[in-house]
């Protein structure tokens, strides 16, 4: 497989069959070939979603795998090549199997299996914990997050994408580090770091990080390719 970073949480995975493109909100595509193309949304957050996804591909071509709550975004869209998801369901797509997890803030988080890979993009699901808030609604955030990786505790991914944000500050790691505790990724990519990829060297000097055996792959920059 091949990994392509765009931007944020934006990120293309190249399997033997298809392109898949998490949460496409804006930056540059590199060049695709012959495969189907599945854009997912996790949700209609405007560095998560942008409309420009349906003018981006031929309609026959591309298909959408997108939140529920994208649905009153798009009325004027043609949905019959749209599949809107929901919290805590599965689906089947063409060759994909698509199971999804409740945000902690909005939409989904989405585990899909194809060519028997098994990839992990976890959205806005994040331990969402702030230090100018109380600490009833941090612990309350804890344990909704916790929650939710515990219903997949156990499971191996070969790819997770999964949340790293520096304005988190003390907090900036925690749901990097549980769903590390929870479940065997073999390979995980940080996103929604708003471009402080400084945030990487701070979570690898972390002594811990629970990263194991996994392998972390550092992002520098936009348009980063990795073969997997």
């Amino acid at each position: 497989m091949n990994v392509t970073y765009i931007n944020h949480s934006g990120f293309i995975v190249e399997t033997e069959s298809c392109y898949i493109i998490f949460d496409y909100f804006n930056g540059e595509l590199p060049e695709f070939g012959d495969k189907p193309i599945y854009i997912f949304s996790s949700h209609g957050h405007q560095d998560h979603f942008n409309r420009e996804i349906f003018n981006m591909f031929d309609d026959d071509k591309v298909k959408y795998i997108l939140s529920g709550d994208i649905r009153k975004k798009i009325k004027s869209i043609n949905s019959g090549n749209i599949l809107f998801v929901y919290p805590r369901k599965e689906y089947e797509l063409d060759g994909l199997k698509i199971k999804t997890l409740k945000s902690t803030d909005i939409g989904v988080a989405f585990i899909v299996e194809v060519d028997g890979a098994k990839i992990y993009h976890g959205g806005d699901l994040n331990c969402w914990m702030w230090q100018e808030e109380n600490r009833q609604y941090n612990n309350s955030m804890k344990s909704a997050y916790e929650r939710e990786i515990k219903s997949i505790a156990g499971e191996t991914f070969d790819i997770a994408f999964v949340p790293l944000d520096p304005r988190q500050d003390e907090y900036y790691d925690m749901g990097m580090k549980f769903i590390l505790s929870q479940c065997h990724i073999l390979n995980i990519f940080p996103m929604h770091m708003w471009e402080e990829y400084s945030v990487q060297d701070k979570f690898l000097m972390e002594s811990n990080n629970n990263l194991g055996d996994t392998k972390f792959y550092k992002i520098s920059e936009k348009n980063e390719t990795w073969r997997i």
